[in-house]
């Protein structure tokens, strides 16, 4: 019978995000608790700040030496619904070393080495072939550059946002 406005903010505890991309198999990333969504007036138009992460383990090699690293891979979800800002991200809390390498990354590096580090589960960031991190030939590691650059790029045409409210508190 008109119009529906709606202003508040619903901020998550806890729960869950699925996100799938083209070489990127079905992850579910959890929810970190104060991720929120601001109803402004039009409901279907909020404001999103959502941080979803996931813990993966991948080998990284330095110097020759193979280890073990814990990541943090996840999505940020920014802007509003009709406009979204969607960004990857990677940390890795348990490795200072590895955090200060990530941590020089422009925002767009970040988001190819998550990226990357989803699809393979190896740890590609743009220095660890230089110093003896996976060695791919060329060729296959053109064509992985390239599918990374084109699911950075593209990730925005695929997401489908579903908010399914269960409790009326």
């Amino acid at each position: 019978q008109g119009e529906v406005r709606l202003i508040g903010r619903l901020t998550v505890e806890e729960g869950e995000m699925k996100y799938a991309l083209p070489v990127i198999p079905l992850k579910t990333f959890n929810i970190k608790q104060g991720s929120y969504i601001d109803f402004t007036g039009d409901i279907m138009n909020p404001q999103l700040n959502v941080h979803a992460s996931e813990r993966m383990k991948a080998l990284v090699t330095e110097d020759d030496k193979q280890r073990s690293v814990a990541f943090d891979v996840g999505v940020n979800i920014s802007k509003s619904l009709a406009n979204m800002g969607l960004e990857f991200t990677i940390e890795a809390p348990e490795d200072l070393s590895l955090q200060n390498q990530i941590a020089t990354m422009t925002p767009e590096q970040r988001s190819k080495t998550a990226i990357s580090l989803m699809a393979t589960g190896l740890y590609l960031a743009e220095g660890s072939m230089a110093s003896g991190g996976i060695q791919a030939n060329s060729a296959l590691n053109a064509f992985l550059q390239s599918e990374i650059q084109n699911i950075a790029g593209s990730a925005l045409k695929t997401v489908d946002i579903n908010l399914g409210v269960e409790n009326n508190t």
